[in-house]
Parts: structure tokens; sequence; C-alpha cells
């Protein structure tokens, strides 16, 4: 099984189990109903870390993850009012003031990446590298410049976001995508936007920490 199509599947619990208590030692993220949830997910488990998604409502009924991740300022709310979530590290990816409660990583910044990869062996610890899937023989290959460029782009930067972000003009980012996106129609894997490119960048071993 593929880890995009394994994402969202929860582990059976032991009778007489706490609610959620399968999820203490993965990495939690906090759905937010878009294709960027399975890309996070994807991200972590890439790295080597355990990982699921638990809808919003379910936060209060969390055990003593390894570590949360939320994506909004409303997600991140709901975090902080769970008293039993209190001792527990969070990781805000999105735009705003850090705070001392949580880490915050913008995605949009080109060392987005790197930064999610240090937070997680700060609060979880090493990788687990026999967990790390290998990348697959047949992946579409790319440079390290347009790895860089389109990363920051599906993401979730807007064209011009990341033109300035890697000092190149927009034009520029239009050709990395249309190369790339080419590079996987011919390998039989048609891309409609930037977010099914960024699930096959994940699938492809491209993008992870």
């Amino acid at each position: 099984m593929s880890r995009l199509n394994s994402v969202g599947r929860t582990v059976p619990q032991s009778a007489g189990s706490q609610p959620h208590s399968h999820l203490r030692r993965l990495a939690v993220v906090v759905a937010e109903g878009d294709l960027f949830d399975a890309a996070l997910v994807a991200l972590i488990e890439g790295a080597g870390y355990g990982a699921t998604l638990v809808e919003p409502g379910q936060i209060p009924s969390l055990r003593n993850p390894a570590v949360l991740l939320v994506r909004s300022p409303g997600s991140l709310a709901k975090v902080r009012r769970a008293s039993m979530l209190r001792n527990v590290r969070v990781v805000f990816l999105g735009d705003g003031i850090a705070s001392r409660d949580h880490i915050r990583i913008s995605p949009r910044s080109p060392g987005a990446e790197s930064a999610l990869r240090q937070a997680l062996a700060a609060i979880v610890g090493p990788p687990d590298q026999q967990s790390t899937p290998h990348a697959p023989a047949d992946r579409v290959r790319v440079t390290e410049r347009e790895r860089e460029i389109l990363q920051t782009y599906t993401l979730g930067a807007t064209l011009r976001e990341t033109s300035q972000a890697h000092q190149i003009a927009e034009s520029t980012v239009r050709e990395h995508y249309r190369r790339v996106v080419r590079r996987y129609e011919e390998a039989g894997r048609p891309i409609g936007n930037k977010a099914q490119l960024l699930l096959e960048f994940m699938a492809d071993g491209w993008v992870r920490p």
C-alpha cells in the first residue's frame, strides 16, 4: 500500500483502551479537509515518523500524541482549549506571529521542509530510518533547482511569492512548472493543477523533510 493511499487509516483499538490511545507515539495532523492534509501526512511519513489524521472534533479525545501539527488558527485555538494537551508540543504551519506555546513554520518559505524536519527531530527524536520509504524506480526525474522552486509553489505560494522567494521571474516559475508537468504527462501521470503535482512529488519522494 502506498503512503498516500494509507492516509487517514486508523489503527484498531484494543478492548478497554482509552479513546485514541493508539496515537500516543504518532505525529497527529489536525485535518483541514483539503489535499494538503494528505500531503503533510506523506511528508512526515517520508521523514521516518509515524503520522495520522484526526478531525478537529477529535482533539479533546487525544491522549498524549508525540506532537500535534495544525494548519489554521481555528485548529490551534481548539488545541489550546484542550486541557489534556497542555504538555504536548505543537507545530503550527501557517503565517502569523510566533508564540512561546508553539513552533511556527511558514509553509511558503523555501526552508519549510528543513524546519519541519528539525522540529520533528527536536520534539519526537531521531527518525526511524527503516520506515523511510525508498523512492520508486520509475519516478519522474526533476533537477534540484526545479524541485526547490516547485516545492515552494506547490506548498501554497503564489507565482509572485515563489518568484520573490527564489529571486526569479514569474515566467521562469511557469516554465519550470510546465516542463515538469510535461514529464509527468509523458510518464502517463497527467497533472491538472499544482495540488496534484504536489501529491505526485510526495509519491516520488521529491518533497519530504
